[in-house]
């Protein structure tokens, strides 16, 4: 599905011009998404939400309560969406201050063909197949729906969709999200398979508006990702060694049957908590081989330091699980078994090299591309001078960012309630925008901070502190030195 984004927040209307276009969304539909608990861990929540603001000609769907290390969820001030209209639907950021959609255009170009350059999809939920009513009606936290399968295609798979849709609700939704079923009114449940699919929690009323240029935003789409595609290809056109030829010749010897590297293969054990004890201490080993010291795509293969260490290791972390009732006496003896086996396997491998292949040329293949790669980034453009701080958005304010808060210095929980009152109005929303950057960096992990963004707001509002400090009153200043040595 699309990426997720926290929250739209106090939406007001922009005047258009060009081809730009306002959509007004009077209704937000909030549809409930319960995580089954194998997965609560991972997404760092066990409810999400999906959203849905609707409007006469146009839906604005988000996700929200999605958070964890892995996601790259865009910050406060380019919030990811997706923007439904004329059956297109397109990967948006939508800026809170500004109230414009911009299409998002991918970091880089993975070579996958011209796919890539299209800058909307034509369905949400894949292609449409067809549609079977089910002849059954349910009623679901109060709405009374019908239910149709619903047969869609991607390029991997064809899934069946269960959806139970009020056909007589003046909300329609439905035909925005599956437009080839020609289903009207509003979808009450979805049922994909997928964390059990989602069911309509509440519908309030909605005053977002945001500005869309469509064919603006196609043309940078199209500039920006064919510029990308043009830097893959030039990347690769420089190389020494076919790109093809260089990827596979990682593959062309025999190290990925080596037993430190495929040591998975080894926990053969009934007792799964056996494997889990063989996994987690043989993945030393495994790591060890695995190192790329010099980042040229090519592992630094030191196999019989690795080998020497890691058995050494093994031993000793053996007797530390059963010290600690990790492991009992019998299950001690089995997980002995597996790594001897494995042990002696190991020291009797031998890596055999593909004649075919000039591993010299790959390793300065590889070199070519990391310098390459470097190159494609591009360069650093002074604007944080211009930056707009006038309004404060961190992540440390919401709230399904609390778990990370552990990883911040005490004084981000609740750090509105720390600020001074300066008798300078403007000196409290600079110190306060300077300490909440500063709090961001720290939980940047938390995948919800743009890096770049957080470095000019603290730099602007460092800048604006520094060039107010001569003419500030001897009290502000004294609060301000105070509030400064104070925080940890």
């Amino acid at each position: 599905m699309k990426n997720l984004f926290y929250s739209i927040i106090a939406l007001c209307s922009v005047t258009a011009f060009g081809q730009e276009k306002t959509y007004s969304f009077d209704k937000k539909v909030s549809y409930k998404i319960s995580v089954p608990d194998e997965y609560s861990d991972y997404l760092g929540t066990k409810e999400m939400y999906f959203i849905n603001y609707i409007s006469k000609d146009a839906l604005l769907g988000t996700f929200d309560g999605y958070v964890n290390e892995y996601t790259s969820s865009a910050n406060t001030f380019n919030q990811e969406s997706f923007f439904i209209q004329n059956n297109r639907v397109f990967d948006v950021f939508t800026n809170s201050l500004e109230n414009r959609l911009s299409i998002k255009i991918p970091s880089y170009y993975e070579g996958v063909g011209d796919k890539y350059l299209q800058p909307y999809d034509n369905s949400f939920l894949g292609d449409f197949s067809s549609i079977k009513n089910l002849n059954s009606t349910q009623t679901i936290n109060g709405y009374k729906c019908n239910e149709f399968e619903i047969l869609t295609k991607n390029e991997y798979e064809e899934k069946a969709i269960t959806v139970c849709v009020d056909e007589k609700n003046a909300i329609s939704n439905v035909n925005y999200l599956l437009p080839k079923s020609n289903l009207k009114g509003l979808l009450v449940r979805l049922d994909a398979g997928d964390f059990n699919g989602f069911t309509i929690d509440k519908i309030s009323n909605s005053s977002a508006k945001i500005s869309f240029d469509e064919k603006k935003e196609i043309e940078r789409f199209t500039q920006e990702a064919t510029k990308r595609k043009e830097e893959y290809e030039k990347l690769y056109a420089g190389s020494t060694v076919d790109s093809a030829v260089a990827a596979e010749a990682v593959y062309a010897d025999n190290r990925y049957n080596d037993p430190l590297i495929s040591y998975y293969s080894y926990a053969t054990s009934d007792n799964e908590n056996v494997n889990s004890a063989f996994n987690t201490i043989a993945s030393l080993g495994y790591n060890m081989v695995q190192k790329d010291d010099n980042y040229d795509g090519v592992f630094d293969y030191d196999r019989t330091k690795a080998l020497k260490t890691a058995e050494a290791s093994t031993k000793q972390i053996i007797k530390q699980y059963k010290k600690n009732g990790l492991i009992n006496g019998e299950e001690t003896k089995e997980l002995n078994k597996l790594f001897k086996k494995y042990y002696q396997d190991a020291k009797e491998f031998k890596l055999e090299e593909n004649p075919d292949v000039d591993y010299a040329a790959v390793a300065v293949d590889s070199a070519v591309a990391v310098t390459d790669y470097a190159e494609a980034y591009e360069p650093y453009s002074s604007s944080y001078k211009t930056s707009d701080i006038s309004v404060v958005s961190l992540a440390i304010d919401n709230e399904y960012l609390e778990s990370y808060m552990k990883i911040a210095p005490e004084y981000c929980k609740d750090l509105k309630t720390k600020i001074p009152t300066f008798s300078d109005k403007d000196l409290g929303n600079l110190v306060y925008n300077y300490a909440g950057q500063v709090c961001d960096l720290y939980i940047y992990n938390s995948g919800n901070v743009s890096l770049n963004g957080t470095i000019d707001a603290l730099r602007k509002s460092v800048l604006e502190i520094n060039n107010k400090y001569e003419k500030l009153k001897k009290e502000d200043k004294e609060k301000l030195t105070t509030f400064l040595n104070s925080l940890d």
